[in-house]
């Protein structure tokens, strides 16, 4: 039973989901469940049981709390206290909730030179790499380039609220065309190359469409302001600005001063 629940939570998250796993780590008296039992809970369902009735129930409402938060939690009742949980048998249970996140993921959105060596510098990380093209001569540049329209390719891109998009294709039309439909994916930032110029060029031809731009994960023009111009160096501020967005880092030397 507990490997369908883990094989479950992995099926979940493995579609873009954040999964609650909730473990029961202490036991005692006459309670339905013992120590190891396991959960699974996700915004819609849940699979598993720690035993039921309104224990279980609040144990679930905390999980989805835990889901909306972002942040794993512990849990502990005493099934003694019949006023406040209306059960009969005795003894106290004690668990955690753990938020398993889906893995975060870069979607490069222009396979030219930025592109590339944007997917070669993230080559050992632990961000899972997409990129996307509309050119079918670059179908050979990597192995797993997704080639064709840019609009169907994120239309059926698979939804994960830890993605961050970088627009850098070949033109200002083709980056209006990629914003637009990534506007309408989850997402923890979304950042597009160009001038100052053209971004609020776009902003006010998608603005005309009544699309909603989030400001607070928006970011165009992209990346820090590190570099010297050059494919790999705006490659690398495009990676630190996400890094700091994903981290909530701080922008400062780490040197000691003397």
């Amino acid at each position: 039973m507990d490997l369908n629940i883990l094989e479950k939570i992995f099926e979940i998250v493995k579609t873009g989901k954040k999964v609650a796993l909730v473990t029961l780590t202490k036991s005692s008296g006459s309670t339905p469940r013992k120590e190891g039992a396991l959960m699974g809970v996700w915004e819609e369902s849940f699979i598993g049981s720690i035993g039921g009735g309104l224990v279980e129930s609040k144990v679930i409402n905390q999980a989805r709390e835990s889901l909306k938060e972002n942040i794993n939690s512990n849990f502990n009742y005493d099934l003694t206290k019949e006023a406040e949980l209306g059960m009969s048998c005795g003894g106290t249970v004690e668990g955690y909730i753990k938020v398993i996140n889906p893995k975060n993921r870069i979607v490069i959105v222009g396979a030219g030179h930025i592109g590339q060596k944007l997917y070669q510098v993230l080559e050992n990380s632990d961000f899972e790499r997409v990129i996307l093209d509309d050119r079918e001569e670059y179908r050979t540049l990597f192995s797993d380039i997704k080639i064709g329209n840019y609009s169907k390719l994120l239309e059926e891109l698979k939804e994960n609220e830890n993605t961050y998009f970088v627009i850098v294709t070949k033109g200002h039309l083709t980056d209006e065309e990629a914003l637009e439909s990534v506007l309408k994916k989850q997402s923890k930032y979304i950042g597009m190359i160009g001038s100052r110029k053209k971004v609020i060029e776009i902003r006010k031809n998608l603005e005309n469409k009544n699309m909603i731009i989030p400001e607070e994960k928006f970011y165009s023009p992209i990346g820090l302001k590190i570099s010297d111009g050059s494919p790999f160096e705006i490659a690398l501020e495009i990676i630190a600005e996400i890094l700091q967005v994903k981290n909530k880092g701080e922008l400062m030397h780490r040197r000691l001063k003397y």
